[in-house]
This record gives structure tokens, C-alpha cells and sequence, in this order.
């Protein structure tokens, strides 16, 4: 499929066409497979979902999205990227929650209790790069756009250059920069 007969396929989808929806689905699903394994490769013992689940959750949420405008195949990726970014973040903030009290469970102290405790450290690293990076969009936003690409979405520089209509130094700038700023933030 073309990028421009793809941008109207996805438009239509969101528009509630479900043949258009499912064409759609069956193109894109290779690639948003690809970003959801770059985000679950750092975060799977956070998240206990799998790519295909993420993927599904993802596509769902495009689809029931209210006001969202499509520009283009590379636009729908990045949305994807975020989108992802946003259920493994969910999904560690339902597991904290849980932690505190949510379902109380009695727990024993044994290894299961240690492997916990280190679960629940990665969650919070989740959460505290998340909260860094929404800073970061505050401020910066070109900043974090390239962040979600690079860590959330696995993109390589130039498919982010490709995709912002930057060059590759650009984003290696951008990229230093966001790092930085987010490193501080965590350690501060």
C-alpha cells in the first residue's frame, strides 16, 4: 500500500469503517510490532504484557480516538509510539496502586517478597522517566518527540529524521539534549 492510499485507509478507520480498519490493521502490524518489542525489550518485567497484546491495545485506542487527525503514515507511527508509551505506564500505575493496598494481599517474607520489591522499583523507574519526559514535552516539546521515537518507539536516527523532516545531526543533537535533561531529572 502507498503512503497516501494508507493515510486515507487510516483516516477512514478512524472514521468507524471497519473494512478500512481491518485493511488498515493488516498493513501496519508488522511495524507497530516492532515498536511494541522496542518498548517491551527495556520494560517487560514492568508491564507483564506481550507485543501482540500492546500492539492490539494500541490499534484499539487509535481507533475509539475522539479529534484525531492523521496527517500520514509517519504521523500514525509516532501517535503509535506514544500511545504505547502511555498503556506501559498505565499499566505500571495500576501495579503500584496495587502494591499499596489496591486488592491487599498478605505476603510473606520469602523470595517471592524480594522479587516484588525489585518489580516495584522498576515500575517506579517507568513512572519517574515518564514524569522527566512530560517536563521535558512542557518545555521542550521537539525534545521529547525524539525521546518517544528513539526509547519508546525503537526507531533509529534517521527513520527519525525521516519522520520529523530533520536531518540525522539534528537528532542526535536533540537526543544528547532530551538525554541529558532527563538524567538530571531522574537524579534530582
Amino acid at each position: 500500500m502507498e503512503s497516501e492510499p494508507l493515510t486515507l485507509t487510516l483516516r477512514a478507520a478512524h472514521a468507524g469503517d471497519r473494512d478500512a480498519a481491518d485493511r488498515a490493521y493488516s498493513v501496519l502490524y508488522p511495524e507497530l510490532l516492532k515498536i511494541a518489542r522496542a518498548r517491551l525489550r527495556v520494560h517487560r518485567a514492568n508491564t507483564l504484557l506481550d507485543t501482540q497484546a500492546l500492539v492490539h491495545e494500541s490499534f484499539m485506542r487509535f481507533v475509539a480516538a475522539d479529534k484525531l487527525g492523521i496527517d500520514d503514515r509517519k504521523h500514525f507511527f509516532a501517535y503509535a509510539a506514544k500511545t504505547m508509551r502511555n498503556i506501559v505506564v498505565d499499566f505500571a500505575r495500576r501495579r503500584r496502586a496495587e502494591r499499596r493496598g489496591g486488592d491487599a494481599e498478605r505476603v510473606t517474607l520469602n523470595t517471592d517478597f524480594i522479587h516484588r520489591l525489585a518489580q516495584g522499583a522498576a515500575d517506579a523507574s517507568v513512572l519517574d522517566v515518564d514524569s522527566a519526559l512530560r517536563e521535558l514535552d512542557s518545555l521542550e516539546p521537539e525534545l521529547a518527540e525524539v525521546v518517544e521515537m528513539r526509547y519508546f518507539g525503537g526507531y533509529s536516527d534517521p527513520e527519525i529524521a525521516a519522520a520529523l523532516g530533520i536531518t540525522d545531526r539534528t537528532v542526535r543533537r536533540r537526543w544528547m539534549k532530551a538525554r541529558a535533561f532527563i538524567l538530571a531529572s531522574l537524579q534530582g
